[in-house]
């Protein structure tokens, strides 16, 4: 079933495109920031700084050559990572043809500087993850309708959390993904400084320990947006996308409790997600909407 799935991705993302259309009036935009480490050839060993400053300065003279949406590489702060960043579009599907055209121009770069790109989800146990961030706003009338109703924003937090589940397939399709989630890791890597992964459904302002942050967006041309911080590196975008679209479109209204701390701290009792494929697949195979739709789109193809 997954591989059908994965062999009509493109088909399935633009059924629920129209989904989407069929069931609001609003436009949604989604700016995404890619993740990857940059390792000596076939090796996990990081590239000194200099490597790595003179890889980013290819990729910012070639990938928007190719990629017009993608606007900003630069450093993270991971030894040797690198993030790729692209602008907020309404363009979803040509979004997810650049992500997935982004990743192998890397790939292929690499190989040929004999140097390896990684977007593996967690390659050390004592440094930052990489994840795909998919940033997101709800427009009509070229406003953006979070800045006007916060209590939009709130909801659609509440329904992507409450999906998420049925959405970790998708968001982390390998079982070595699911150790960029330990507890013990993003505890550990906390505690030097570095930036986390999420452990738990938790939403929070401008707080990098949630699943989903509320970026401050004072000078910021984009505006108030959700930062979905679950995705692996490695997730396909077709699909992520594709569910995305379906959970933003539907859901009851309500609200998610706000965390101000580290929302691995055990005091929040916040609900967890499926920590392993095993459990992302037995969600899959349960009877839910993201996966309903899905057959219906991949039977109508």
């Amino acid at each position: 079933m997954l591989e059908k799935i994965y062999l009509n991705k493109r088909e399935i993302l633009e059924k629920s495109q129209n989904f989407f259309k069929n069931s609001s009036s609003l436009i949604l935009k989604i700016g995404c920031e890619l993740e990857f480490f940059l390792f000596e050839e076939n090796s996990q060993k990081p590239v000194n700084q200099a490597a790595r400053a003179d890889f980013i300065a290819e990729l910012q003279i070639e990938l928007p050559k190719k990629f017009p949406l993608i606007y900003q590489i630069e450093k993270e702060q991971g030894a040797s990572q690198i993030e790729v960043k692209t602008a907020f579009t309404p363009d979803l599907s040509s979004l997810c043809e650049e992500l997935e055209g982004t990743k192998s121009f890397i790939k292929n770069l690499a190989t040929q500087k004999k140097l390896t790109a990684s977007f593996a989800s967690q390659p050390f146990i004592d440094d930052c993850g990489s994840a795909l961030q998919f940033n997101i706003s709800l427009h009509e009338n070229d406003k953006n309708i979070f800045e006007l109703d916060e209590n939009i924003l709130k909801n659609v937090a509440e329904n992507l959390l409450k999906m998420t589940n049925q959405m970790m397939i998708f968001l982390a399709p390998k079982e070595e993904d699911y150790a960029r989630f330990s507890y013990e890791i993003n505890r550990n890597l906390f505690k030097k400084g570095k930036f986390t992964a999420p452990v738990n459904l938790s939403f929070g302002a401008d707080n990098r320990t949630c699943a989903i942050r509320v970026p401050q967006v004072l000078f910021q041309k984009n505006g108030k947006r959700l930062e979905y911080r679950i995705a692996a590196a490695d997730a396909d975008s077709f699909l992520v996308v594709a569910a995305l679209l379906l959970v933003i479109s539907s859901g009851e209204k309500n609200y998610p409790k706000q965390i101000h701390g580290n929302a691995f701290d055990e005091q929040y009792e916040v609900a967890g997600f499926c920590m392993s494929l095993n459990e992302a697949k037995e969600f899959f195979e349960k009877e839910d909407f993201i996966k309903e739709k899905f057959l219906e789109f991949y039977n109508s193809c």
